[in-house]
């Protein structure tokens, strides 16, 4: 679909292919993860090895950030998701064909690279068509449909691991890849206005992300939702090992729980979308860091005692991991919304510098969880402790005062 004099408008379809659009984060994260295991030992990797796979992802996805939004803002929404599909296509199935740890790592880097295209102007064309409450309460319900991607991703993963071993798993997200592009390509429209075209400089680029940087309130939600999904970085990185290798979780069922831990979130999505415009997503966001902040270092000292004496178990555990994961679905949508509400004229720019920092900061927790790892559960519950007491103290120090 091209552009037209008609104003673009947030339709229900339109909302349905920016869901899968920002679904490549999940699906390509969530899929292959009770596959690292296995994946370690084909390819004559350590757990630490296999876990760079997950963060050069998470690193590539967040830098990348730092030209897709600059180009979006410069040559539209619509030419720059196509592009970065075709790429994700091509580096999946160079992935199902890695013949070692370090092949698989850079692929993964490239997907990466590919995959945050869309994401990042998914949730800028909302921004374009939105604003404030309503655009909290369209994020939120985007992220109500992108949420039952991770639900089944783990799912589809142990299936397709199980009857076809872990390279038909990067086949299974090259389909969806095409799926998507053909998705885009029909209906996708150009929301960006030409009054708000930026240009493609360096000088110009810096300029925009230097007038991010310098605004508090701004930087205040860049953090809040850093932290937040830092947390979940360090569950992605660290819970495969700790599941399966430590727990005896088979690979199939650890798709059910993590699907299970997903549905609250979905759950948490739906609430939000209903209830942001009424209450506001700043009130909400408020309560919502809360949350992380408690359960977090609860799971961060429970940890330890298990890493010491062992007398804890798994159940307690999911008991602080399933809110403080859930509660993404306050904290994401509704910093992103608050954040971008002032920036209309560079809100992919804006978008950008948000994900760049989520994903770049994320990596780094998830890194750290994966080259700890000691065979106990303290690294991954120390990360997401840590997180946790970091998204409560990120807004109320910058965002109440910014």
């Amino acid at each position: 679909m091209t552009t037209t004099a008609t104003r673009p408008t947030l339709t229900p379809l339109l909302l349905v292919v920016l869901a899968l659009l920002s679904s490549f984060t999940p699906l390509s994260i969530d899929m292959y993860l009770p596959a690292l295991p296995v994946i370690a030992v084909d390819l004559r990797g350590t757990a630490g090895d296999i876990q760079l796979t997950l963060s050069a992802f998470m690193i590539a996805f967040g830098a990348g950030q730092i030209f897709y939004g600059p180009a979006g803002d410069r040559f539209g929404r619509r030419p720059v998701i196509l592009s970065g599909l075709v790429i994700y296509v091509l580096a999946s199935i160079g992935c199902a064909f890695a013949a070692e740890a370090g092949e698989l790592v850079l692929l993964r880097f490239l997907q990466g690279l590919a995959a945050c295209g869309g994401v990042v102007l998914g949730g800028t064309m909302v921004g374009d068509l939105a604003q404030k409450g309503q655009a909290a309460r369209a994020m939120s319900l985007m992220m109500a449909c992108t949420s039952i991607a991770p639900m089944l991703a783990p799912l589809i993963g142990g299936q397709v691991l199980w009857f076809l071993g872990w390279r038909a798993i990067f086949w299974v997200l090259a389909i969806i890849g095409v799926v998507a592009l053909v998705a885009a390509w029909l209906r996708l429209p150009e929301t960006l206005r030409p009054e708000y075209r930026q240009p493609l400089v360096l000088s110009s680029i810096l300029r925009r992300f230097g007038e991010l940087v310098r605004h508090r309130a701004f930087m205040g939600y860049a953090f809040t939702s850093t932290f937040q999904f830092s947390a979940l970085m360090s569950f992605l990185s660290g819970s495969p090992f700790v599941f399966i290798e430590k727990y005896g979780i088979a690979p199939r069922a650890y798709g059910l729980i993590f699907g299970g831990m997903i549905v609250f979130m979905t759950l948490g999505s739906l609430l939000n979308a209903k209830f942001a415009p009424v209450f506001g997503a700043n009130r909400i966001l408020h309560h919502a860091v809360i949350v992380p902040a408690v359960v977090g270092p609860t799971a961060l000292v429970l940890g330890f005692i298990e890493a010491r004496y062992g007398t804890i178990g798994l159940w307690p555990f999911l008991l602080c991991f399933a809110p403080q994961i859930a509660t993404i679905s306050l904290i994401g949508p509704n910093s992103m919304a608050m954040a971008l509400q002032r920036y209309p004229h560079m809100a992919g720019t804006a978008s950008s510098l948000m994900g760049v920092m989520q994903f770049g900061i994320g990596a780094v927790f998830g890194a750290i969880v994966g080259q700890t790892m000691d065979g106990t559960i303290a690294p991954m519950t120390t990360a997401m402790g840590i997180a946790g007491a970091l998204c409560l103290v990120s807004h109320r120090l910058l965002v109440r005062r910014g």
